[in-house]
């Protein structure tokens, strides 16, 4: 049986979805050590963390976690130069290629690797193909490294997705025999995660056979996430402790220090989950609680705190970013939707949305919950799927999606708008040029660029400095990768050359260049490619996983 898969790569959370038949998409337990290393246990999700243990294993999941030596929250690096010594590198005899730095790609592979190997060993017959999921607000630079940790984990085709978009799609195929989408309905969707924070707006049209799914807009930036509620939670705590014990942690050397920060950084997740239990139970915030001694093996020191907090203290401590006059806050990404949005449609407007749906595990604390009914009153907010399968939605639609693709191909129509525009600055002195409009689609064709180009020096190889945003009026523009131009021979100063770029599915940017050289023009082309940082190459091997 060849089924359908998604895969929610989340930074908290990587889960696993399979369909394989109409009934609908189920989640797919991943067997992991959870509590010791040697005790296995089947899992909804798979911890997304990863401990280097020895020249050639690593633990994936639950028990990496646990580890204050495990790599977790790697996605927030994914797309950056971001790398960390590999302290496990194969010994000579065992000639393996592992790389002497662990990058982003490469730690997540190991996550994808687990999943991979788990639907592997109860579907023998699948095709290693599937639907990963990934913010929207994910660059192509991110988007390259998704699809990188994806090729050296083993899987074949792999389609990337919208998290928030797969999020819909899984409320969608709950009520595809209903006549909730009968008429043109616009859905904000509120996509909040341990990292992330992901908002995009959905157009939903009726079509005969089926419907049109549009992303109109979405939030541009997704620096804020369950995480940061955790750190202002962990923060406190270690200002109690410090005030409650007389010690101070800056007297502690640096790696004592920094597991320091980790143990409270654990013990905050633990505690909000648990308070925010208690509260829709309603019942009152128990104790935050560490009574354990921590050591980086040279120094120790023990830590001894319990304290109780009252409601209102834990609503302020846990709800500082519901304060939108701090720079950083939840309304910030819904905004900026809606401003994306009325760029592409000009009639768009707040009270010209249907519905709200908000998934993601920060997205049911209590205080997110009531700020977004206040928020969008009079207009529905409703969670997509029942409290237990909050952080499961992003999976299921996607293996829904991905099941629909290959099973109902007349059912769903999706677009795939980039949502931001591509620009380039040929020089520190000269003013932006837009290379790819907000507007445009994934296609297989090359689109000119409005705008003839000069060689500024004698070169053999142009650099195309690249830059995301939402137009050259943009003061947020932000760098990507750049591409670079190989040509066959010696093009001189003065030479003219046009552009034309091509979105692919995956939203990568190709470039294509022309240049007018004396009646003999050269063609070359280039793209924004997955790394090709020579300490990691595509035949890099893995370690072995939960052995």
């Amino acid at each position: 049986m060849n089924p359908a898969v998604g895969i929610d790569l989340g930074t908290t959370n990587t889960v696993v979805a399979v369909q394989t038949n109409d009934r609908g998409p189920e989640i797919l337990s991943i067997r992991q050590p959870v509590d010791a290393r040697t005790e296995f246990e089947e899992r909804p999700e798979i911890k997304s963390a990863v401990f280097f243990e020895s020249a050639t294993s690593a633990v994936v999941g639950h028990y990496a976690a646990q580890r204050l030596e495990g790599i977790r929250s790697i996605k927030s690096k994914m797309g950056t130069r971001w790398r960390i010594r590999n302290e496990h590198r194969s010994p000579p005899l065992l000639q393996r290629k592992r790389p002497s730095y662990l990058t982003p790609a490469y730690v997540s592979a190991h996550i994808l690797k687990l999943a991979f190997d788990s639907v592997l060993s109860k579907f023998p017959e699948w095709d290693g193909s599937a639907v990963i999921t990934v913010p929207a607000a994910f660059n192509t630079d991110q988007r390259a490294d998704t699809l990188k940790a994806a090729e050296y984990a083993g899987f074949g085709d792999v389609e990337l997705m919208d998290e928030p978009t797969a999020a819909f799609y899984a409320y969608f195929d709950q009520f595809r025999e209903s006549d909730e989408f009968a008429t043109d309905t616009t859905v904000l969707v509120f996509d909040f995660g341990g990292g992330t924070l992901d908002v995009s707006i959905i157009k939903v049209r009726p079509l005969p056979s089926g419907v049109n799914i549009d992303a109109i807009g979405r939030s541009r930036f997704n620096d804020l996430g369950g995480d940061d509620i955790d750190l202002d939670i962990a923060v406190f705590m270690l200002a109690v402790w410090e005030e409650a014990s007389g010690n101070s942690i800056e007297q502690y050397p640096n790696q004592l220090r920094a597991r320091l920060y980790r143990r409270f950084l654990q013990i905050s997740g633990s505690y909000k989950e648990r308070v925010e239990e208690l509260l829709a139970s309603h019942s009152d915030p128990d104790d935050f609680f560490c009574s354990e001694k921590i050591t980086d093996g040279k120094d120790t020191v023990e830590v001894q705190l319990a304290k109780t907090l009252t409601r209102d203290q834990y609503d302020l401590l846990a709800g500082r970013f519901l304060d939108n006059k701090r720079e950083v806050n939840i309304f910030r990404p819904i905004e900026q939707a809606f401003s994306l949005a009325a760029q592409i449609e000009p009639s768009f407007k707040k009270t010209g949305l249907d519905l709200v749906l908000y998934t993601g595990g920060a997205s049911q604390m209590h205080g997110v919950r009531s700020a977004l009914q206040a928020f969008f009153a009079p207009t529905l907010c409703v969670p997509v799927g029942d409290e237990g399968n909050a952080c499961r939605t992003v999976a299921l639609g996607a293996a829904a999606y991905r099941y629909d693709r290959v099973k109902r191909q007349d059912s769903v129509k999706m677009s795939r708008r980039t949502l931001e525009a591509i620009l380039t600055r040929p020089s520190p002195e000269s003013g932006y040029i837009e290379i790819v409009p907000v507007t445009a689609f994934p296609q297989n064709v090359f689109q000119k660029v409005n705008h003839r180009f000069v060689m500024e020096a004698d070169a053999v190889r142009v650099r195309v400095p690249l830059f995301r945003g939402v137009g050259i009026h943009d003061h947020q523009l932000s760098p990507i990768k750049d591409v670079v131009l190989e040509l066959p021979r010696l093009v001189r100063e003065g030479t003219e050359y046009e552009l034309s770029y091509r979105v692919s599915q995956a939203k990568t940017i190709d470039l294509q260049a022309r240049f007018d050289v004396e009646g003999d023009p050269i063609e070359v082309s280039g793209s924004v490619p997955l790394d090709k940082d020579e300490d990691d190459p595509a035949d890099v091997d893995l370690f072995t996983i939960n052995k």
